[in-house]
């Protein structure tokens, strides 16, 4: 039975690694926090997600599974897949620090003929500028004939119950054809689809849409768990940065389409959902008080850096990046105007704010546009109190009902199932509340509005 590696147990290590021991692969799972390699040795997952902890599970009755934070556990595997965050400083610069610490571990124990899979999110370059180097470096062995290089971009959607770890389909890309086969072949083994080239997706398996023979609609699509083999191992680290700049683009956009909409009196949800019934080329997307996770706010960092380092400024990612991260603000400018339009001053005024997490039913909080909304409120004098269902470390309340006691206004950064349900059937006229800023668009206007709310979704300025 093949032993493998995975480095890092998180979002994206932690079902990977259940998902092999799963599937019959002996699996060391390294993680350096000790407190959760504890947990994980108990079974208890650390991450909330059904799927996650579904997984879990089986791998734990399978036997095949040890977390683990010492380096003599993960010695005699023959896969390493690094699975760490990717992360940009304080100056929106990529952080490389996880990934090289990382390196430093796999090196320590690398030998003859191991693959090396890097999952983490990187710009494109990295693998053949940073990670082959340091490896060589480390380890006296030589990249292509000692040791092979593949990077797999994780793909994860926290919170989807349909896609999840086990049905994805994935793309990999290697420095030596060895590498490509055997990382391919693995991804396969555990996913359970096909190995794809790249070049069938462009002929064959690309999506499209016709009509039957009886007038249906008919489309194919990639099949599910099937890997793609891409040309190189660039055009592999390229996929993921530009999938989500791609959706962080046209984010920005929708944001865009939202503030004319104010400016001219339209429901930008409205025309969005008239815009949805073309059956292709586009999203949809909706605007909102924010973009947050650890993908959509980061990597287009990751490839604005890449870009700039060879010598181009991206304008329109760069425009997209300042026009989401100067949602917060925005949003807050909406509520300063509801507020004084019921006379009150934002300034020493009790704000509910429902949301920390960077997107609903999920127990993450990486970049979320909580921490600036709650910086900006703070910075102008307002009373904050905090809610959120998911996760409690920002909260000043138990509970919904007390977190709008007293509160002259709702300001919704997080659209929590839960917590949506609950303000829908509440009597809104009866509290202290007046204005609720939807930084979601996720409730029924007219049902907040016939309560006396002075009600105003991100882009819905109908007046």
């Amino acid at each position: 039975m093949k032993k493998i590696c995975v480095i890092g147990l998180g979002y994206v290590g932690l079902p990977l690694a259940a998902l092999a021991a799963k599937k019959g692969y002996l699996v060391a799972g390294f993680e350096k926090n000790s407190a959760v390699v504890e947990k994980l040795a108990e079974g208890k997952s650390h991450i909330r997600d059904e799927t996650v902890e579904r997984l879990l599970s089986e791998a734990v009755q399978s036997g095949n599974f040890k977390p683990t934070a010492y380096e003599g556990d993960i010695a005699d595997c023959v896969i390493y897949l690094v699975c760490v965050p990717t992360p940009v400083d304080e100056k929106n610069e990529p952080d490389l620090y996880p990934l090289e610490s990382a390196l430093k571990t796999v090196a320590s124990v690398l030998k003859p003929g191991d693959v090396v899979v890097i999952e983490s999110t990187v710009f494109p370059g990295t693998c053949e500028q940073v990670v082959i180097p340091e490896l060589e470096r480390l380890s006296n062995f030589t990249a292509g004939e000692d040791f092979h290089v593949a990077h797999c971009p994780e793909r994860v959607n926290p919170g989807d119950a349909f896609w999840t770890s086990e049905n994805i389909p994935r793309v990999v890309g290697a420095t030596s054809d060895y590498g490509l086969q055997k990382s391919a072949d693995f991804y396969a083994d555990i996913l359970g689809g096909p190995v794809l080239d790249v070049r069938q997706i462009k002929s064959t398996l690309r999506p499209k849409f016709s009509l039957g023979p009886n007038g249906e609609l008919v489309t194919t699509q990639v099949p599910l768990g099937s890997v793609t083999k891409m040309h190189s191992i660039r055009d592999a680290e390229a996929v993921k940065a530009m999938e989500n700049t791609v959706r962080d683009v046209n984010i920005a956009f929708v944001n865009e389409l939202a503030k004319i909409s104010d400016v001219l009196g339209l429901d930008v949800v409205d025309i969005i959902d008239g815009m949805s019934t073309k059956p292709f080329g586009k999203g949809p997307f909706y605007p909102g008080a924010g973009v947050g996770g650890h993908c959509i706010a980061v990597d287009p960092e990751w490839l604005k850096a890449a870009s700039k380092k060879a010598g181009y400024m991206p304008e329109i990612i760069q425009l997209a990046r300042s026009t989401n991260n100067g949602m917060p603000d925005y949003a807050i400018s909406v509520l300063q105007d509801l507020l004084n339009e019921r006379g009150y001053p934002l300034n020493n005024t009790k704000i509910a704010v429902l949301g920390v997490a960077y997107k609903k039913n999920v127990d993450d909080s990486r970049e979320s546009p909580f921490f600036t909304v709650r910086d900006l409120l703070k910075k102008k004098g307002a009373r904050l109190q905090v809610f959120d269902s998911w996760i409690s470390s920002e909260n000043t309340a138990e509970s919904l009902d007390e977190v709008i006691q007293e509160a002259k206004a709702i300001f919704i950064v997080t659209d929590h199932t839960d917590i949506v349900s609950s303000l829908q059937g509440m009597d809104l006229s009866q509290s202290t509340v007046e204005v609720i800023v939807d930084g979601r668009n996720c409730l029924e206007a007219d049902t907040i509005e016939k309560q006396g709310i002075l009600y105003r979704g991100i882009g819905r300025g109908k007046g």
